[in-house]
């Protein structure tokens, strides 16, 4: 038997230049994937920190209040209940303040209360919870006056 050797044919040494470049860019893409995701969660666990945080304040805050005297000062009336221009704030003057000490940095809490909302006899109080002058929170407490 007699072999014909091809001198075309010839066995590949490497990869060649567009294959090195193809596999840069789908590495480079992968990278880039990861590095976003890595972002989102980090933005995530933000929000989700500042979030259970403000529940916490907020639990905090109205189980004061719940405890208070009808008459006390803290739950005097301050008009509209989504108005917060003349609502009560925590601070380190009164015990809702006191008992929020320290507050996480950034937050801030304010309280409205409004006399016979949402009906006669009634006396309901709106807890809101700031970050960063942003709403992230509010709740109400009604309670008999």
């Amino acid at each position: 038997m007699i072999k014909i050797k091809n001198k075309k044919t010839r066995a590949s040494a490497g990869f060649t230049l567009v294959e090195v470049l193809v596999a840069i860019v789908i590495l480079a893409l992968g990278i880039l994937v990861v590095s976003q995701m890595t972002v989102l969660g980090l933005n995530a666990t933000r929000i989700i920190t500042a979030n259970k945080s403000s529940r916490e304040i907020l639990a905090k805050g109205m189980e004061v209040l719940k405890l208070l005297n009808t008459e006390d000062a803290l739950l005097t009336s301050t008009g509209a209940i989504n108005d917060t221009t003349l609502a009560h704030k925590a601070d380190t003057t009164n015990i809702v303040g006191k008992t929020l000490y320290p507050l996480p940095m950034s937050f801030r809490v304010l309280w409205t209360v409004v006399g016979d909302y949402p009906q006669t006899g009634l006396k309901t109080i709106r807890m809101f919870v700031f970050k960063s002058g942003k709403p992230l929170l509010q709740a109400d407490y009604v309670r008999w006056r």
